[in-house]
């Protein structure tokens, strides 16, 4: 099974792993079913970490959809991204639909690095439009949303914290650093 580029063995029962936007995900099972037309075929069975209610049927034998799957990050490798974001790329798209569509690439990438920088661009974005007493675009709040859900869901498992907590962390972190550098 390839992930994030490498070749990793098949994933095994209890692992977690990232799912395109879906997020961090469980494999709860394996099994073989029969779904429509397409006759029996073997699946990974996922469950979001923070939605239990989804059951989410992969097929092993799919590429295009294996290749969604990700390896979490260390929590060794969260704490350099967020050490870093400071440093993150961050220019901001004026042209609302050449921004739009950057974004939702970032978002289909699901590199982490580069949905920091997302975040960054979006977060000081909001806090100058803020400041000016006017509201974010609304596609920039959900651009921001469906970012930090993604980066919350994995941050979150792997730094043992409820989802909730993972932006204020990384924000407070964020502006700790901006606060040095000015000083």
């Amino acid at each position: 099974m390839i992930m994030d580029g490498k070749e990793y063995a098949m994933l095994k029962i209890g692992e977690k792993v990232l799912y395109g936007a879906v997020g961090a995900c469980t494999v709860t099972d394996m099994c073989t079913k029969k779904f429509g037309d397409a006759g029996e075929r073997e699946y990974y069975v996922l469950v979001p970490v923070y939605d239990s209610r989804t059951t989410l049927y992969v097929p092993v034998d799919n590429e295009a959809l294996k290749a969604k799957m990700r390896k979490l990050l260390s929590a060794e490798e969260i704490e350099e991204l967020i050490t870093s974001m400071p440093a993150a790329e961050s220019s901001w798209i004026s042209d609302e639909k050449a921004r739009q569509e950057h974004f939702k690439n970032t978002l289909r990438s699901g590199d982490r690095r580069a949905l920091i920088g997302m975040t960054k661009s979006l977060y000081t974005h909001r806090k100058k439009v803020l400041s000016m007493g006017r509201k974010p675009h609304m596609a920039d709040e959900r651009m921001f949303k469906e970012a930090e859900k993604m980066l919350c869901d994995e941050f979150a498992v792997v730094l043992g914290m409820e989802p909730g907590e993972v932006m204020p962390y990384i924000m407070g972190k964020l502006d700790g650093k901006e606060a040095k550098k000015k000083a």
